[in-house]
């Protein structure tokens, strides 16, 4: 038995096994493809999602597949009270917001509300539990623009202001 034999031996060893290395990555492959459509989609609700931030969260959370509950104060249906200035983007609502979401891979969905009402978060939050039974993400950017223009730094701003911002 001499080097070459040793050569020999080798390559036979390595010929016979590799298909069955490969058929078995191929199988863990398609095992864990199976399991990944098994799992249940994502779920996030994004507040303040007609616009800026929120809404560009709600987009990229349905790039990533998850299904996303778009609330915010705009909608089509009902102009509801806003204090936003004027934007040169036409549809900022959260059913533009939805559409953006499923457009993107993910699954939208509107759901109109005025947070700064009260039970607004409940209902909401019942709303989810019970049409998708389970919430993975929860994005808080509702913001409400203060009325008038704000004038010098934000510690100097009157109560009033801040109440109005933050409900």
């Amino acid at each position: 038995v001499g080097p070459e034999s040793a050569k020999r031996s080798s390559m036979r060893w390595s010929m016979r096994w590799k298909p069955c290395t490969d058929r078995l990555a191929l199988a863990l492959l398609f095992a864990n493809a199976g399991a990944a459509l098994l799992q249940p989609q994502r779920v996030a609700v994004v507040t303040g999602a007609s616009r800026g931030i929120g809404k560009g969260i709600a987009v990229e959370l349905g790039r990533e597949g998850y299904a996303v509950v778009c609330v915010g104060r705009s909608s089509r249906t009902d102009a509801g009270p806003t204090t936003e200035r004027p934007t040169a983007e036409a549809d900022l609502t959260v059913e533009a917001t939805a559409e953006a979401v499923t457009a993107a891979g993910g699954r939208g969905r509107a759901l109109p509300c005025d947070l700064g009402q009260d039970g607004a978060v409940d209902a909401i939050m019942d709303e989810v539990a019970q049409s998708e039974g389970r919430l993975d993400v929860l994005v808080s950017s509702a913001y409400t623009t203060p009325p008038g223009r704000l004038r010098g730094p934000f510690w100097e701003q009157p109560m009033a202001m801040w109440d109005s911002c933050n409900g």
